[in-house]
């Protein structure tokens, strides 16, 4: 599909792809964020489409696929208000913040999209661009190494 073709698709899709965001999300920034996004994943994929008879389901499917990812990061997010409050300094929740402040950044991430923000191996794979047998590998070494530094303490 070349560039042409697919503006003058997206173009007549856009109102379309509006209302499936607002069956699915409540703020306007979403729905246009989520229109937004779709329309680029489906510009940098546009090679896999078979059959562009299919191209609005196709487009469709995509743009719901964002509007779930919006919703999951809400879920996630936690109201400034309901923080709880900076470890003591002698407590075991402190202990292993520090710990973790001594990882490496990407065995970090690993940890706290996997252990705090509650994701799947593979959605941590994806998002850091990694296969998921390098996310198990390294959340394996950070565990060992977290365990090394808490039982010194």
């Amino acid at each position: 599909m070349d560039k042409d073709a697919f503006a003058r698709r997206t173009t007549a899709l856009q109102v379309s792809l509006y209302r499936v965001a607002a069956s699915y999300l409540r703020a306007e920034a979403d729905r246009l964020d989520a229109v937004c996004e779709a329309i680029a994943k489906a510009w940098e994929k546009r090679a896999t489409l078979r059959d562009e008879r299919f191209f609005d389901t196709w487009m469709t499917r995509i743009l719901i696929r964002e509007c779930v990812n919006i919703q999951r990061r809400q879920r996630r997010a936690v109201p400034m208000e309901t923080l709880p409050e900076r470890p003591q300094e002698d407590s075991p929740a402190r202990a292993l913040e520090e710990a973790l402040e001594t990882l490496p950044q990407r065995a970090r991430t690993m940890v706290v999209l996997y252990y705090l923000e509650g994701y799947t191996v593979k959605e941590t794979a994806q998002i850091m661009g990694v296969t998921k047998g390098a996310v198990c590998a390294g959340l394996s070494r950070a565990r060992s190494s977290l365990r090394a530094l808490l039982e010194e303490e």
